[in-house]
């Protein structure tokens, strides 16, 4: 399987480049590379130049966006997803792959050729006013027809769905209306903050005869929980617990997806101990498997003593099981690490 190029690198930049340069950058390369532009060539060029067009708009859908983008600056291609960060679903969501041309309509819509837009905030209508429709590339229209498969598609509808751990962890389907419309749709489990799904020919009708609608962008925002923390399939529980549970142990209670359940805490547990409970987290976003439920354990040391409290306490001052050493040392700190590192 060839290996993915650096996405700054198919568009020319640097990683500090600004919006504007990755705009730049992508129109002039989506012009240069669009499968019509080579309908006369032979056919090993024709299909370079429609990978090289299909590259150059994957880079551009993730660096225009700065929630993938960061994803991206941060862990690659492995923070994606999927190509372009779409996400596959159910519920009659269109996961079959990334289509450049939709970028390309989304980009070019109603930045040339004589065209204006109209309306509030991502809802917008584009509107010919003259010059030329095509913006050179022939009667298809701007996006092409190219090998005969393709027609000039509406514009995009766009839209965010807020749910909780919850409803991802388990699917759910959301009705409602958007521009007037009643609609329906499935979101599927395990999807991650800010995936986008895309939802076919839910978007606005095409202004050319024949077109097809455009599609339903869905982002997804999380929610945040207010006990359970998210990483990636799995879930922590900060557990805060006493001196006396920890040095002698006993039942607690912890929060999960399906309600609270009670652990046992064993005798002698340190703070930063990362209790697993074993198929408790998140649905893969894959579909394979299901991620744990981690309990951190952190100790709570009280600030407040009462004079026969610290005389108590003081008894065991010497106890050899009170002391610390190098070896206790080592195996706190080795614990302590999964606060301070970024598990992928």
């Amino acid at each position: 399987m060839a290996t993915k190029r650096d996405y700054y690198e198919v568009l020319g930049l640097t990683k500090g480049a600004s919006a504007d340069e990755i705009k730049k950058a992508y129109r002039k390369l989506a012009l240069k590379w669009h499968p019509d532009k080579w309908s006369q060539a032979s056919d090993a060029e024709k299909k370079n130049a429609e990978a090289n067009f299909k590259e150059v708009a994957e880079a551009y859908d993730v660096l225009s966006d700065d929630n993938k983008r960061a994803r991206y600056d941060q862990f690659g291609h492995a923070g994606m997803g999927g190509a372009g960060g779409f996400g596959g679903g159910a519920g009659g969501f269109d996961g079959a792959g990334f289509d450049p041309f939709d970028i390309f309509n989304q980009f070019f819509g109603g930045a040339a050729g004589g065209f204006s837009s109209s309306g509030r905030g991502g809802s917008r209508t584009y509107t010919f006013n003259g010059g030329d429709p095509y913006m050179g590339f022939g009667p298809d229209g701007i996006f092409g027809n190219f090998g005969g498969r393709r027609k000039t598609k509406g514009a995009d509808r766009r839209t965010t769905v807020k749910l909780t751990l919850q409803e991802i962890a388990t699917g759910v389907t959301k009705k409602g209306k958007i521009q007037g419309e009643d609609i329906s749709f499935t979101i599927p489990a395990g999807v991650l903050d800010g995936q986008q799904l895309k939802l076919s020919g839910k978007g606005y009708p095409s202004q050319v005869q024949g077109g097809q609608p455009g599609d339903l962008i869905i982002t997804i925002e999380e929610i945040p929980d207010k006990e359970l923390l998210r990483d990636h399939d799995d879930l922590v529980y900060n557990l805060l617990i006493d001196f006396p549970t920890a040095a002698l142990g006993g039942p607690v209670e912890i929060p999960t997806l399906n309600g609270r359940v009670r652990i046992n805490i064993p005798a002698g547990t340190q703070p930063g101990k990362m209790l697993r409970l074993k198929g408790k987290g998140m649905p893969s976003s894959g579909g394979y498997g299901t991620g744990d439920l981690l309990v951190n354990i952190l100790v709570y040391v009280p600030e407040n003593l009462s004079d026969k409290e610290k005389k108590a306490i003081e008894n065991f001052r010497d106890s050899a099981h009170f002391k610390t050493d190098e070896d206790k040392r080592e195996c706190l700190f080795s614990r302590l690490k999964y606060l301070f590192t970024k598990h992928d």
